[in-house]
């Protein structure tokens, strides 16, 4: 499905303004908002208006809830992420690179299935980010996802009741929207399909929570006497206390993304068409 001339230059035109909003709201670095702008219109030219928009959805709620936890909970001292404000390209490719490539994937074949990927890589960006901003707020302190043991706010691989409820919520979200954008009512298989991504967006929310636990890199910081994800600190390199080096944040958000869209393959080939 090659898209028309109109619909290129609309999709160029909209995202070229949302990431020059987004940069110029602070939710975006340069980097960040040209991978926005790159992943937005992949999204626009082949899940057209629809798709796009669901993308939107998890873009403008992460950082609407990102600004409400970071404003109620700046006095708290989250030094300890490696990456806070402005998300870079990094970080944008981690939360919608498979969204778009499963936008591409649409493009090229029409098919059912492209769509369940595609709603299932958004689905598990918007549990994971869900999870993390409104977690923070929880009044009880988070417990580790692996050990059960009370952990730092903010310390991945902490889990708690109002994280974990958030995140539901939010792949809740883009399962309801993803069928009211793309379903055939006449279909009851449809629903199946939305339960599917609800389901998959959750669970990739788990697995990053089980990775980022257990995979990810931890670095001990004798100055503030604490765990922390960065690897330096005034450009000194801080010794490894869990986890693999090169597996961060971002690597963590790829990867459970992926097992997310995994499990709604497998899922939907069980549907009966």
């Amino acid at each position: 499905m090659i898209p028309s001339l109109q619909t290129v230059l609309i999709g160029l035109g909209i995202n070229l303004v949302l990431a020059i909003g987004a940069w110029s709201l602070r939710w975006l670095s340069v980097s960040g908002a040209i991978s926005a702008f790159i992943i937005g219109i992949f999204t626009f030219w082949f899940t057209k208006i629809d798709g796009w928009l669901l993308l939107m959805l998890f873009f403008l709620t992460a950082n609407i809830l990102g600004k409400i936890s970071r404003s109620v909970t700046k006095q708290l001292d989250l030094g300890m992420q490696k990456k806070s404000g402005r998300r870079d390209w990094a970080q944008v490719v981690a939360n919608g690179g498979l969204a778009a490539a499963s936008a591409l994937f649409y493009g090229a074949s029409t098919s059912r299935m492209a769509l369940v990927m595609f709603g299932c890589a958004v689905a598990a960006s918007t549990a994971d980010t869900w999870a993390g901003e409104a977690g923070i707020l929880s009044k009880k302190p988070p417990i580790s996802i692996a050990t059960g043991k009370p952990v730092p706010p903010g310390q991945s691989g902490g889990v708690s009741l109002l994280g974990t409820f958030s995140s539901l919520l939010g792949s809740l979200l883009i399962g309801l929207a993803w069928y009211g954008s793309f379903a055939d009512f006449s279909d009851s298989s449809w629903i199946m399909c939305a339960s599917i991504i609800v389901v998959s967006g959750f669970l990739g929310s788990v697995v990053d929570s089980l990775l980022g636990a257990t995979l990810q890199g931890h670095y001990w910081d004798p100055e503030k006497n604490r765990i922390t994800e960065h690897d330096n600190r005034d450009s000194m390199p801080l010794e490894l206390c869990r986890g693999i080096r090169w597996i961060d944040n971002d690597v963590v958000n790829f990867i459970s993304n992926l097992v997310a869209v995994l499990i709604g393959i497998i899922l939907t080939l069980l549907v009966p068409r």
